[in-house]
């Protein structure tokens, strides 16, 4: 591809499971020569460290779901106000391309990237195509998708698809090893987090649940566990008064090193935990987000419960009595963790990023043709 401006805007909702499929493609695209933008909202604060702030941008949206019809108007003036300030920023970078990854931020970037007729791929993460990404399917050039089946995709868009997995962040990879039961090493580490912007459903059930362990049992615990911000003091305190030993964290930056050393996981199952976990093999119990629309969290969990690496509890009839009494049985029978862990035997190689940078470079040398 002979291109001499190769400006790229990736845009991302601003939660984890949007943003780390985006910085995963970034450092592709940046190996190959690519100046790249990210468009995404406020949200990001936490989970861009390693970002040039000089190429964000941060761009007004809204989402029409669960809110009363009286407040849609605001939502519609913050989604055009999005579009001013989308249509502006494109005009200065002059980008070859837009990429989507999910989110309602994505759809003002995305609409001002049609009027000013600039090519555009949207990434679809789950296994149902998420709505933002539904409203965009008309004008999108390319979707490429983290799944072989994707639901919710009109046929009249089959020649739209490409199948290109769902980007990891290489750190997945740099700290990944083998898999050891507590009983090997002595300790269970036990990572909890309801993704990145944290669940408050996970600060109440989890240490309840770990509260009726007998003491042996979390004697053996190593307690890595994420929360919002507002509940920090409570969920520290709660496992202090246990004598367990933790770390609380309003955000783990190491995540991808705490992952890979973990034995067992307890988490949402947003699309890109779900690839991290496939991709590690680590033991994990999901506990889908029962307030999805579209039920994402819990489809993409249907290959990993069938399989066996990972179970699955519905968080609607779910208490801490329930949850201990599966935690308990993992600690008394470690065996059962082993064959979690060896229940995956899929060979995950990261070259999602790859796939899609390919069809960037068709796309563009299309273009220039």
């Amino acid at each position: 591809m002979n291109v001499s401006n190769k400006k790229i805007i990736l845009t991302a909702g601003g939660t984890g499971g949007h943003l780390y499929g985006a910085l995963s493609l970034t450092e592709e695209l940046k190996r190959n020569g690519y100046e790249v933008f990210l468009f995404t909202d406020k949200r990001v604060e936490n989970l861009l460290r390693d970002f040039d702030l000089s190429k964000i941008r941060i761009i007004p949206s809204g989402t029409f779901t669960n809110i009363r019809p009286i407040e849609w108007p605001v939502t519609f003036f913050k989604i055009l106000i999005g579009l001013i300030y989308s249509f502006f920023y494109i005009l200065r970078i002059n980008p070859k391309l837009v990429i989507g990854f999910g989110g309602y931020p994505t759809i003002p970037t995305i609409f001002a990237a049609n009027l000013l007729n600039i090519k555009i791929i949207i990434h679809e993460q789950n296994k149902i195509i998420g709505r933002a990404n539904k409203l965009m399917l008309s004008i999108c050039d390319r979707l490429t998708v983290g799944h072989l089946k994707v639901k919710g995709i009109k046929k009249k868009y089959n020649d739209k698809i490409f199948y290109t997995g769902n980007p990891i962040r290489p750190e997945i990879y740099k700290y990944k090893k083998d898999y050891k039961t507590h009983n090997q090493d002595g300790f269970l580490n036990l990572l909890i987090f309801g993704g990145s912007q944290g669940a408050s459903f996970f600060s109440d059930i989890v240490p309840d649940s770990i509260n009726k362990l007998d003491s042996k049992k979390k004697s053996l615990l190593r307690i890595f566990h994420q929360v919002r911000n507002n509940e920090f003091k409570k969920v520290k305190k709660y496992y202090d008064c246990m004598n367990v030993k933790s770390e609380v964290k309003t955000f783990f930056y190491n995540l991808p090193e705490l992952l890979n050393n973990s034995h067992l996981l307890i988490s949402r199952s947003g699309a890109s935990t779900v690839a991290e976990v496939t991709a590690t093999k680590i033991p994990a119990i999901f506990i889908p987000f029962h307030h999805s629309i579209d039920d994402d969290q819990r489809l993409n969990t249907i290959e990993l419960e069938k399989i066996g690496q990972v179970i699955v509890k519905k968080e609607k009839n779910l208490d801490s009595n329930q949850l201990y009494k599966v935690i308990d049985e993992l600690i008394e029978k470690p065996e059962i963790l082993e064959k979690m862990a060896k229940a995956n035997k899929e060979m995950v190689i990261n070259n999602s990023s790859k796939n899609i940078r390919s069809i960037i470079d068709d796309l563009l040398s299309i273009k220039e043709l």
